[in-house]
């Protein structure tokens, strides 16, 4: 029985020593990783990487890295580096035997240097084994790396006076008294609009960018029932320049028949920057060089207001401008919308199609790099289910010989006890 018991117990050892290595195993296979000290650079600027150890015992490797040398320069690595052209090969083994095994430590660093401006991928590969010549990983892993223009911003100190040209006849500021003109101030902005039922007048606060200018608003009182325009005439402090801003007072009982809002604004085939909305005014779009004339769809949300477009045909080289004017049902309150159309020449199409062309193909590489990993990381799932699948009937084993141990030892203490009750009563 002694003899039966000691062979179980061996075995359940052997056993409970098998399923520990296997989950180290399983726990070693992120044991190799790496780390890059930054992957936005300036040019010129140099950078570093390192490949690391964890958990795992390495006395041999072969690492190879690949690298496009017009735009990055290598600087230094291991010493038992050899570069040729745009390939590193780093060949390094234990000559001890195994005695002096790396574990848990940064196994080896690279340092690069951008010689251009641009985006470059570097590809790592390696090849890992122990003591015994056995291979214990494989490692494959990439860096993405961009190099920017290096910019210098030069400092320069004006007094407050000076800050604000001497021929500037923009506003900074401009709201009245009362809520409701739209759209909100810019600067650059010059046609607003405003709709009342009963006032007569609006005070006008208006603040000129250059203190020194002057302002003079006009056709703020005396409202009458329809359309009044209120002026505000903005003249630069050396006089060589003037902008005009108006305000467009609606006064009308019937709110609903001066809506001048377009609930519609839609270009064929071309994108508006920033999206339609019925309460921004101003658009910019771009159109390639073969376009001349614009398909243009302007729906206004009264059915009866009426919509004129100028502008659309006949596009020349450059910067065009289309006018989408609304007349509201009333006959009398207007509002337009404004399209800053870019048309490119060939030159500039080419570009922007060999741009589009680079950008399809980053974003095709990043989604094949995405699809790379998802697959390594199903297959590693599904390697450590098979395994676990494949080993399950040992760790059934394990738990019925302990069942079949502790069973035995009962069994045993009860056989001593009854021995023991039998010797007494006799």
């Amino acid at each position: 029985m002694k003899k039966i018991i000691f062979c179980l117990v061996f075995l359940l050892v052997l056993l409970g020593i098998y399923i520990e290595s296997f989950a180290i195993e399983n726990e070693s296979q992120d044991s190799i990783y790496l780390n890059v000290s930054n992957t936005e650079i300036k040019n010129g600027e140099e950078f570093s990487f390192t490949i690391n150890l964890a958990n795992i015992d390495v006395a041999a490797f072969d690492i190879q890295i690949y690298f496009n040398n017009e735009l990055l320069e290598y600087v230094s690595g291991p010493k038992n580096t050899n570069v040729v052209g745009s390939k590193i090969i780093t060949v390094w083994y234990d000559e001890t035997g195994g005695e002096n095994t790396k574990q848990n430590c940064e196994l080896v660093k690279y340092t690069f240097k951008a010689k251009e401006i641009g985006s470059e991928y570097i590809a790592i590969q390696g090849e890992f084994y122990n003591s015994e010549g056995i291979q214990v990983q494989n490692f494959t892993d990439g860096i993405e790396m961009i190099a920017n223009e290096e910019t210098q911003t030069e400092i320069i100190e004006v007094s407050e006076e000076s800050q604000v040209a001497s021929n500037n006849s923009k506003l900074e500021t401009l709201r009245l008294n009362h809520e409701g003109m739209t759209p909100i101030f810019s600067p650059n902005i010059t046609d607003y609009y405003f709709l009342t039922e009963d006032l007569s007048a609006l005070e006008v606060i208006a603040t000129p960018e250059n203190p020194n200018a002057k302002v003079i608003a006009t056709g703020n009182t005396n409202f009458k029932e329809g359309l009044n325009t209120i002026v505000i005439e903005v003249t630069s402090p050396d006089k060589t320049s003037k902008t005009q801003y108006t305000i467009s007072v609606t006064k009308t009982k019937d709110l609903e028949k001066a809506n001048t809002s377009l609930e519609t604004l839609a270009i064929e085939n071309v994108t508006l920057e920033p999206e339609f909305s019925n309460d921004i005014y101003q658009y910019n779009a771009i159109v390639s060089n073969t376009t001349e004339n614009l398909n243009i769809l302007a729906i206004p949300e009264r059915q009866n207001a009426k919509v004129a477009v100028t502008g659309g045909e006949n596009l020349q080289y450059g910067n065009n401008v289309v006018n989408i004017q609304v007349m509201a049902e009333n006959g009398y309150t207007i509002k337009q919308y404004r399209v800053n159309i870019y048309r490119r020449n060939e030159e500039e199409q080419k570009i922007a199609e060999e741009e589009t062309k680079m950008n399809i193909q980053k974003l095709n590489a990043i989604l094949e790099e995405q699809e790379e990993g998802e697959k390594e990381e199903k297959q590693s799932e599904n390697s450590i289910i098979e395994n676990i699948q494949n080993n399950l009937w040992f760790v059934m084993i394990y738990i019925i010989f302990s069942i079949l141990i502790v069973i035995l030892v009962i069994y045993r203490i009860r056989k001593e006890k009854m021995s023991k009750n039998k010797e007494s009563v006799h």
